[in-house]
């Protein structure tokens, strides 16, 4: 959905996509995380796998979650925001796939997601 709704439809180089892979779920290991990668393909991208939940952790306040590390999330920020605080700045929009613990107009939909990033591109 991500790849199909932003990654071939929007072709800007402005675009930078950071996807981190850490343990959430009993399967998710270094070898399942490279596995992965194929669902984010292109040069845009930089996968980082971390092997405890800390950045999801660490991004918990910046989406008002609490009780889980953040993940499956879709954090948007705008084109030159600096992270210069321990931690990460609140970003200009998001969606996630955590139904019932985040709120539902947020819940990941690929062409409305595209259509904030193109927003802060000037698209």
């Amino acid at each position: 959905m991500v790849q199909q709704d932003v990654l071939d439809e929007i072709e800007s180089d402005r675009l930078a996509v950071y996807a981190v892979w850490e343990p959430i779920l009993k399967t998710d290991d270094e070898p399942s995380s490279r596995k992965a990668v194929i669902l984010l393909p292109g040069k845009r991208v930089k996968h980082y796998w971390v092997h405890n939940q800390d950045v999801g952790e660490l991004f918990q306040p910046a989406i008002d979650l609490a009780g889980e590390p953040a993940w499956d999330v879709y954090l948007v920020y705008e084109p030159g925001v600096k992270w210069t605080d321990d931690a990460p700045p609140k970003p200009g929009y998001f969606m996630h796939q955590l139904r019932g613990r985040l709120p539902d107009g947020r819940v990941l939909h690929g062409p409305m997601l595209r259509r904030q990033i193109e927003k802060r591109l000037d698209l």
